[in-house]
């Protein structure tokens, strides 16, 4: 609530309930185990053949479905004899087998499992096989039975009033060396009996979700270690190795959630781990329904619940090259298709192009998405790929709203496809990219747009106006009070989001280039010292020098605070100057008289956009921001952190919009 507070006091009311309601109306899809066949493969995953058994993790991507889609270090080869069902496991194997690793058992130890779940019988085989002597306790008797079928030396009910005198007596009075704690429960119950059970000086280790409240002076007293397992293992929660593909180098982390992945299966090979004795029912995945009722009804004893598709597995998918139209590329009402559809395109680009054009296709990178949206928007089709969009014979437009790394290929495809194009920013994160796109423009009658949006505000027509009156160099003067994102948001990320100097600051480098009115000649560019890792360039001022001698300076944060308004824009122009505050506040001062008006509705030009580009597309007429415009202000965007790493005025026109490196002219 506080977050939409904020939202409502930043943005206006309208732009908080377009955000709200794309988030709560976004598919959460549901699983993050499981196991099928191979039907296709990307660059990188090669070592996948096509119909291999693969076992797959990751909430996201290893989700309850007939296909997915994982990235390859998600994905491991299933070893020979073990069974699909059993691959299905590897997951939760992680899980327990990163909290052993993280307990460090030494061979001959005594070890006290509390919680004997899946999670707990599974972490009682894998200390069994590193050689401990295991010990378990479960509110359930069936489970106590079943942890001594699998390895346990002793098991013993929850309940039981000599259970801690049990434990002692069973390790000639000292206590378990250790304790691995796999329940899951809302009190701080398992942490007591850890602490009165473990030996003076052990170890306890938190698998499961419990409260970690203890009396310290039990902890304290013993000098116990107290250490907490955080999922399958190294990688988790980083970006760069799960999405990314990028690898730890092997001699620093032997084991990460891939080798444990990896790990398991071979243990489940080996026989050294047991599987079938957990499973205790099979679904077909049209039944599923009847295994949630079950579960909370409890009306039966239940453990490890198997999902079984029956269905044919589609042919392995192929890129489908694109082709030209034949008809005419005006169009009296276009038909529009989208690749992509996250929050901002449910939120904001949908519902404005939504009664204009007709919605003909959408594909995003997880089929769940792109059902949800087809039926919000009612779309026409669900595409399978980028490709069969691009190559559709019935699409007009195409909307790009997909992550910053993959703008200027599609960009560039779709306008050799000889379609309309509306990408949203930035157009490209390098200069070979905006190259691409600009050779492709070149030779196609297609309409191209970028979501600079800004310059399509009221307000910013307003200040256009005023700087128009005059022909003498104008000062503008932008503030943007951005605010910190998460460590790791993609974003941040020079490869994928090309950080927010390139993926946001190309908002305002356009707003600039529009409100001049002239073209950049040059871009110099500071930032604030190294501070958290990938944010060097959320906080950054850029100067932009105009051909007329105007000057434009971009202050960039994001260390301040949230609730102060985001962007503020001030224009010093023929003795006049002109204010906007957040597109809710517009003021101009001139010949000492003052104008001032506010709006409660937040208008930064979305909609005026789309309904720009929609008629540009249907008369057949000029884009709505020259095409040329739009590759100069890219162009001097990506010169932005090119000048900060030179430490140097960087002119455009020594750029080459081929090369990611400065021509020789300024490398010097």
């Amino acid at each position: 609530m506080k977050k939409v507070l904020a939202k409502v006091q930043k943005d206006g009311l309208s732009a908080a309930y377009r955000t709200v309601t794309a988030k709560l109306g976004e598919p959460v899809p549901v699983g993050y185990a499981c196991s099928g066949r191979v039907v296709a493969t990307g660059a990188g995953a090669e070592e996948f053949p096509i119909g291999s058994l693969v076992a797959c993790a990751g909430a996201g991507y290893a989700n309850h479905a007939e296909e997915v889609v994982v990235p390859r270090n998600l994905v491991v080869r299933v070893p020979e004899g073990v069974e699909a069902e059993e691959a299905a496991f590897a997951t939760l194997g992680a899980i327990a087998l990163q909290g052993v690793r993280i307990h460090r058992p030494e061979l001959g130890e005594s070890v006290a499992v509390i919680g004997l779940g899946l999670l707990g019988l599974l972490t009682v085989q894998l200390l069994n096989a590193a050689g401990c002597r295991v010990i378990g306790t479960d509110p359930s008797p069936a489970r106590v039975d079943l942890a001594k079928e699998l390895g346990a030396t002793e098991a013993w009910v929850l309940n039981r009033e000599d259970l801690v005198d049990r434990f002692i007596d069973a390790t000639d009075g000292y206590g378990v060396d250790g304790v691995v704690v796999t329940a899951s429960t809302a009190d701080n119950a398992p942490m007591v009996l850890a602490g009165d059970i473990c030996r003076d000086r052990g170890r306890v280790t938190v698998v499961g979700a419990v409260r970690t409240e203890f009396d310290r002076n039990l902890y304290y007293n013993k000098e116990l270690e107290v250490r907490l397992s955080r999922s399958y293992g190294p990688g988790r929660y980083d970006p760069a190795f799960e999405e990314r593909g990028v690898e730890y180098p092997r001699g620093y982390v032997r084991f990460t959630e891939t080798e444990n992945l990896r790990s398991f299966l071979e243990l489940v090979a080996a026989k050294k781990v047991r599987l079938q004795p957990l499973i205790t029912h099979r679904y077909d995945f049209d039944d599923c329904l009847k295994a949630y009722e079950m579960l909370k009804s409890g009306s039966e004893p239940s453990m490890g619940i198997i999902l079984r598709y029956r269905g044919e597995v589609s042919a392995p998918i192929e890129r489908l090259a694109a082709k030209p139209q034949a008809k005419s590329i005006a169009k009296a009402r276009p038909s529009v298709s989208f690749i992509g559809a996250g929050a901002f395109a449910r939120g904001v680009l949908l519902p404005a192009f939504n009664g204009k054009v007709d919605l003909r296709g959408v594909t995003t990178g997880r089929g769940f998405t792109a059902a949800s949206v087809a039926k919000a928007f009612r779309f026409g089709t669900i595409f399978e790929t980028s490709s069969a969009i691009i190559a559709d014979q019935e699409t007009d437009l195409v909307v790009i709203a997909t992550r910053h790394d993959t703008h200027a290929r599609l960009t560039a495809e779709a306008l050799v496809a000889r379609k309309h194009v509306f990408v949203e920013k930035p157009l490209a994160l390098d200069f070979e990219g905006l190259a691409a796109v600009e050779a492709a423009a070149a030779r196609s009658p297609g309409v191209l747009q970028v979501g600079f949006n800004r310059r399509f505000a009221p307000m910013a027509k307003q200040m256009r106006e005023m700087r128009a009156a005059s022909s003498s160099p104008a000062m503008l003067s932008i503030r943007v009070n951005a605010g910190a994102l998460p460590l790791g948001h993609w974003t941040t990320d020079d490869i994928e989001g090309g950080g927010r100097m390139v993926g946001e600051g190309c908002h305002f480098v356009d707003f600039a280039r529009y409100i001049v009115g002239s073209p950049i000649e040059s871009v110099r560019a500071t930032a604030m010292g190294f501070g958290r890792e990938g944010t060097a360039t959320e906080n950054f001022q850029t100067t932009l020098s105009f051909a007329d001698g105007s000057v434009a300076t971009i202050f960039y944060t994001a260390i301040g605070d949230g609730s102060f308004p985001k962007e503020r824009f001030e224009l010093f122009v023929g003795g006049s100057v002109c204010v906007i505050d957040d597109f809710s506040s517009f003021v101009k001062i001139a010949a000492g008289k003052k104008q001032k008006s506010r709006t409660l509705a937040k208008d930064k030009g979305h909609v005026a956009q789309v309904v720009a580009l929609v008629e540009a597309i249907k008369q057949g007429g000029a884009p709505p921001i020259p095409v040329e415009e739009l590759f100069e202000v890219s162009r001097a965007t990506l010169a932005m952190p090119l000048a900060l790493q030179l430490g140097e005025t960087v002119r455009l026109a020594d750029l080459d919009a081929g090369d990611s490196a400065p021509a020789p002219a300024i490398a010097g």
